[in-house]
């Protein structure tokens, strides 16, 4: 039996100090008798937003204040009544930026230092290709052995499920969760492989316009594929039965992407939603190569909102590496690893989840432990802003948020805005030994 360690922090902007314990379950389960799970319920509309300042070279801007920012809510002037630095640690961050950028640093206002984080590693395994699935799997391994530390908790979702059903902050548990992940028995580029053969359809969009009745594009198709081989067109049973061939694969793919599709937005919101449930900040590091989002994409930016609005920002990590080039669907034409995505709405998806909360879309990487530093670089300092809504109306609207800065020459990022709800209560458990 191994005990893991507590950590303390201060979360949801000084609000109120709670205890980690041992591990934080994320399964719905009913407390068993005798149980010590003490649950916790802002009485605030407060809504905090973290926000990421660079310079033109891209390093993070110490010793802001609130005066240094303003923030809109739909547009409208909000007023900032908390206003905090976070940073995992101030002695590692400070020694970065040198004897001015640390005096700086060391007059921001309300510096934590510290601070917990809470990573969530997420298998899109019917998103990920075999070469792309070993890809993302060294670089968590390296993630996990480089930076889960004292005071970090983590999880793996893996196989539709987080595994051993909690956050935890052991490294043996966590990579355990890693070398578990297996490739999907069907996945996107397993589907858009059948596009290669006779009679080729050139992509994603041509597939969803023929599903959709799109007869003229099928007869072109099926005509092109014709002239180009004579013979295997008469060996299928002529142009006829060719148009019906597109017909049928595109028809095929388009089911088969929205059922992939479908199991990961559940999966996102399962994640998302149990997240909520902890204070302060999360961060879920999405392992995929996109998806088809051509009739979801409402339910995603909606998944992104309640992502927001619970405070966990989503980064999102391209399995597939360096991807060059020069056709403009090789996804669909070509064989080789590498793939360009010009034509492939699949990009759309991942962009939507990391804009809408704050995070990264990090893609064209080779070495995955690379994007992973990228990520932990980026989430362990910020800045927290909080303010009460001048519309405290909780009608489970979305509310465009906008984060500006008065001093020129800096870049802000921050979550494009949040879903107008209550937050679900905040649980931790006391757990015992593993």
């Amino acid at each position: 039996m191994i005990r893991i360690g507590r950590v303390t922090g201060c979360v949801v902007l000084g609000l109120f100090c709670m205890a980690l314990a041992d591990s934080i379950p994320l399964r719905d389960e009913r407390p068993q008798s005798g149980s010590s799970q003490p649950t916790f319920r802002s009485s605030t509309t407060l809504v905090q937003v973290d926000v990421i300042v660079l310079d033109g070279r891209g390093d993070f801007v110490p010793g802001l204040t609130a005066d240094d920012l303003t923030i809109l809510e739909d547009g409208r002037p909000q007023k900032i009544q908390q206003f905090f630095l976070v940073a995992h640690e101030r002695a590692a961050y400070s020694s970065t930026l040198g004897d001015e950028g640390a005096q700086r640093y060391e007059n921001a206002s309300q510096t934590e230092d510290r601070a917990q984080r809470v990573f969530v590693v997420f298998f899109d395994e019917g998103h990920l290709a075999n070469d792309s699935l070993m890809r993302v799997k060294k670089g968590a391994v390296q993630f996990i052995n480089a930076h889960i530390g004292p005071g970090d908790f983590g999880g793996v979702f893996v196989n539709g499920a987080m595994y051993g059903g909690r956050l935890t902050a052991s490294r043996t548990e966590l990579l355990a969760g890693v070398h578990s992940a297996v490739p999907a028995f069907d996945n996107r580029q397993g589907l858009l492989s059948a596009f290669r053969q006779f009679p080729r359809i050139p992509g994603e969009i041509d597939a969803v316009r023929i599903a959709e009745g799109g007869r003229e594009l099928a007869e072109r198709l099926a005509l092109e594929a014709c002239r180009e081989d004579l013979f295997e067109c008469e060996r299928t049973g002529g142009l006829g039965q060719v148009e019906n061939t597109i017909e049928k694969k595109a028809r095929q793919y388009v089911r088969h992407a929205r059922v992939l599709t479908g199991d990961t937005m559940q999966n996102l919101g399962y994640v998302v939603s149990r997240l909520s449930r902890i204070p302060g900040r999360k961060t879920v590091v999405l392992l995929s190569e996109g998806f088809f989002i051509e009739d979801s994409r409402v339910m995603l930016q909606r998944i992104a909102a309640q992502a927001a609005r619970g405070g966990t920002a989503i980064y999102s990590i391209d399995g597939r590496g360096l991807i060059h080039g020069p056709q403009g669907t090789p996804d669909v034409l070509s064989p080789e690893p590498a793939r360009s995505t010009v034509f492939d709405t699949g990009e759309d998806g991942p962009t939507i989840l990391t804009a809408g909360t704050g995070g990264l879309r990090l893609r064209n990487i080779d070495d995955i432990s690379r994007a992973f530093n990228i990520i932990v670089r980026d989430t362990s300092t910020y800045y927290v802003i909080g303010y009460e809504p001048d519309n405290p109306t909780l009608d489970g609207k979305f509310r465009k948020i906008e984060v500006k800065t008065r001093i020129g020459g800096l870049n802000v990022r921050a979550r494009k805005g949040h879903v107008a709800s209550a937050l679900p209560p905040m649980e931790v458990q006391r757990g015992g030994r593993e």
